[in-house]
This record gives structure tokens, C-alpha cells and sequence, in this order.
């Protein structure tokens, strides 16, 4: 009989954890349910802003490079 075995190392974390459970009503998981999706939307939303404001300063930079570009006199790029 071996001294230890494969799960010696972790037995103090394996047999002392009770597993949770636990048990709710259907009408309870539902509004569980829905309060996780409403998070959820608001969050999306939230990072559906942050990506609309990147977009909106892109333009403005891009913006600003081609009216800075188009002020630029034609022979520049030939010297480069």
C-alpha cells in the first residue's frame, strides 16, 4: 500500500470544501435570470459608447491629416 496517493498533495483542499448548492424557485431563477441580461445590455451599451467615441476621434485625426496633407505643396513628396 503506497504512503501517499495521487491526491495527497490536495486533500486538505478536496475534502474539506462542501460543495454549494443551491435551489431557488423557478420565478427567482427568472429574475435572476433577467437582472444578469440587463447587466449584461448595459455593459455592451457601455463598450458600444467607448467604441463610437474611438470612432469619432479617428475621424477628427484622419480629418485633420488630410486637410493638413492637402494643404502641402505638390513637389514635397518628390523630394523624400
Amino acid at each position: 500500500m503506497a504512503l501517499f496517493s495521487n491526491y495527497s498533495l490536495f486533500d486538505p483542499w478536496l475534502s474539506h470544501r462542501q460543495p454549494s448548492v443551491y435551489v431557488i424557485s423557478d420565478s427567482e431563477m427568472k429574475a435572476y435570470k433577467q437582472k444578469q441580461a440587463e447587466a449584461e445590455i448595459l455593459e455592451l451599451k457601455k463598450l458600444i459608447d467607448s467604441h463610437k467615441d474611438s470612432i469619432e476621434r479617428l475621424e477628427t485625426h484622419i480629418a485633420a491629416l488630410e486637410k493638413e496633407y492637402l494643404q502641402l505643396p505638390e513637389n514635397t513628396s518628390e523630394a523624400a
